[in-house]
């Protein structure tokens, strides 16, 4: 089983991102799970979304406290929180970042929000990063078929937008990057 933490802000697309994870990795014929877990429900405030993967049922039904990947939509999350908490030895990191930095031994970083704002998926000032970040971690950890995860965008978001969130998908997983 491969469990993943998605961290980042209330507008980012964190509960949407771990569910249309969970949707393509379904329609793989494996199990997933996605669990939201949010405060206050406004824009900007920290919003996680954790998913679990495996190819046999899943008996848990809780929240992840050792990830095996944590994805990061928001940088300013690492300095009021500890997303990498619990991360487990050999995980990996996937950070949303223009300047990024070496958080982690395996770091990874995709510039999502300009993936994002160049699409124009841009919602009451908040650059919806979610599906450039789900490109990346398809990319680095091979969890999901990347066409199966496009599909359950269109799915989701018929004509335009999912055309434009399935751009996202490509180009955050042409552009991720390992940080040495």
């Amino acid at each position: 089983m491969i469990e993943i933490s998605l961290k980042g802000r209330g507008g980012q697309g964190v509960v949407t991102a771990g569910e249309l994870l969970t949707k393509a990795v379904i329609a793989e014929g494996k199990y997933a799970q996605s669990i939201p877990f949010f405060g206050g429900e406004r824009r900007g405030a920290p919003v996680s979304s954790e998913v679990r993967v495996s190819d046999k049922p899943i008996p848990l039904h809780r929240r992840v406290y050792n990830p095996d990947v944590v994805t990061v939509f928001d940088t300013t999350l690492l300095e009021i929180l500890n997303p990498l908490e619990g991360i487990k030895e050999n995980g990996v990191l996937i950070i949303n970042s223009d300047n990024p930095k070496k958080y982690w031994k395996n770091t990874y970083y995709v510039n999502a929000t300009e993936i994002a704002r160049g699409l124009g998926l841009v919602v009451a000032g908040w650059s919806v990063v979610n599906t450039a970040m789900l490109g990346a971690l398809v990319k680095v950890t091979g969890i999901a078929d990347p066409e199966l995860l496009e599909e359950a965008v269109m799915e989701e978001f018929p004509g335009k937008l999912g055309e434009l969130n399935a751009k996202a998908i490509l180009l955050g997983s042409r552009e991720v990057r390992a940080l040495d």
